[in-house]
């Protein structure tokens, strides 16, 4: 009986000769990359480093599942290279896609399905597509068309990681594959610490920040190269990285995610940016509250004390062990034009006005200094503003949707951190993420930085991975009876 519920197939077998051939032909592969890798190591050329590096990444890719394939193209996106056809994170988006379509073809994989955060996506696509009507000349018309494919890269990775991260399980690999990115880019932030304006690969990376007043006061950016953006980063980070210190068990886990997070505190002080501090201490207070049912007097007081004295300890570590500045000192020193910060003023008084020009579609996806014979700053340094001038009020009310809908989506994980489900329990952490994240892009747009805005599409993808994973564990599932 059991037979005929769970036929079994007879398995192919591969020839003799097929497998020699095959190992032969891979051994072969492996000498080539041998030899061309050893004359590299003693005359680089940057041309067939990253050639050799996209032969390594596409066979990994081919060879892997679709959420270890994932993985390799999240430690990959950091690290981009311009080409003829584009980034190279968009060439490595596209193979992981088609790889998956085939997959699905040949019925590897389940179809496509759907998600509550795509009808605000397509919306928002759709608004980006309508703004090109108001691009004035052709020369914004490039930038702009460069900007929306690089958009639609995005997207399609988003919806590529919502497609096959669907259990706990992958939602895991994720979240370790992230913590991985993590440290490549912390490591090298420090890297640039240490060697201010030099070049770690040439012609690839090269960090155009130099020591400030005589060796002090420097900002670091890593591979975002905006030292902005590297803090937004490392905030975001920080959340995710403590939710998994307070659920990990045994010593060596906690000593690597303890680690981590030592590490992507120096670089947050290191970027010497208000701003992303002032936010993550708002989203601290926002947990305290939305955990205030679960938190214990004690251990709660012992755990201020203890991040405080880290904070002010790391701060005065930075600021006098390393050539970055004093961040509490540069927080001092703030100062407002109303109710705006000094340093924003005229970038968003700018931005506003200039929005005003086509407030319902926007100016497209290009943010040019100059429009209509006026001159503006030329970022707005706050992400709604950037919004409403790419894309109108059609593309903020369709931004607006996305937030809201992410925001219902991560609400419906309770308030336990420590909740044996890791995917509903990561539903919390990914809400407090968005809370920073609404906070922080007031004074910054992760849009304007071709490298950053995959990193935030890919938090994206992660809270709708955790919402599906959330939904899956919680659906009770049908196993059929053997006989």
């Amino acid at each position: 009986m059991s037979s005929l519920l769970y036929p079994t197939k007879p398995e192919a077998r591969t020839p003799v000769w097929a497998v020699w051939l095959e190992r032969l032909l891979l051994a072969g592969v492996v000498v080539a990359l041998g030899v061309a890798l050893g004359n590299q190591y003693l005359t680089p050329n940057i041309r067939v480093l990253a050639v050799a590096a996209a032969i390594i990444v596409v066979g990994v890719a081919w060879r892997l599942d679709m959420v270890s394939a994932i993985g390799v193209l999240v430690l990959a996106l950091p690290f981009p290279r311009g080409t003829v056809f584009g980034s190279t994170n968009l060439a490595l988006i596209l193979l992981i896609g088609i790889l998956y379509l085939l997959r699905v073809s040949q019925r590897l994989l389940p179809a496509p399905h759907g998600n509550p955060i795509f009808a605000p996506v397509s919306l928002f696509c759709m608004a980006a597509v309508l703004s090109f009507y108001n691009v004035p000349n052709a020369r914004h018309l490039y930038f702009a068309l460069q900007n929306f494919w690089l958009f639609l890269g995005t997207v399609v990775m988003f919806w590529l990681v919502v497609q096959n991260v669907t259990q706990e399980v992958s939602l895991r690999r994720l979240i370790g594959f992230q913590a991985l990115s993590s440290l490549s880019i912390c490591l090298i932030a420090v890297w640039e610490l240490g060697h201010p304006g030099g070049t770690l690969v040439p012609g690839w990376i090269t960090f155009a920040t130099g020591n400030a007043e005589g060796g002090r006061n420097m900002r670091i950016g890593s591979m975002f190269f905006d030292y902005e953006l590297l803090a937004d980063y490392c905030g975001l980070t920080l959340l995710m990285l403590g939710f998994m210190f307070a659920r990990a068990r045994g010593t060596y886990p906690r000593l690597w995610w303890g680690g981590l997070i030592v590490l992507v505190m120096f670089t947050l002080f290191a970027t010497v940016t208000r701003g992303a501090l002032i936010s993550l201490a708002a989203t601290l207070m926002y947990v305290c509250f939305r955990l205030r049912r679960r938190i214990q007097l004690v251990p709660f007081t012992i755990t201020v004390a203890l991040l405080l004295s880290a904070f002010f300890g790391m701060n005065w570590y930075v600021a006098n062990k390393t050539g970055a500045g004093n961040l509490f000192l540069r927080m001092e020193e703030s100062q407002f034009v109303g109710w705006m910060p000094d340093s924003r003023a005229g970038t968003w008084t700018d931005a506003w006005g200039r929005w005003q020009a086509h407030p319902l579609l926007g100016h497209g996806l290009f943010y040019s200094q100059e429009r209509g014979g006026q001159k503006f700053w030329y970022w707005p340094h706050n992400l709604y503003l950037y919004i409403l001038n790419c894309t109108g009020l059609f593309g903020m009310t369709a931004w607006g949707w996305l937030m809201v809908r992410f925001f219902r989506m991560l609400r419906t994980a309770g308030d336990d951190l420590l909740h044996p489900d890791f995917a509903r329990a990561s539903l919390l952490m990914c809400e407090f993420q968005l809370v920073f994240f609404l906070i922080d892009q007031f004074k910054i747009e992760f849009w304007r930085n071709p490298i950053y805005q995959f990193q935030v599409w890919l938090m994206f993808a992660t809270w709708a991975a955790a919402y599906q994973a959330a939904q899956a564990s919680r659906t009770p599932r049908m196993t059929p009876t053997r006989s």
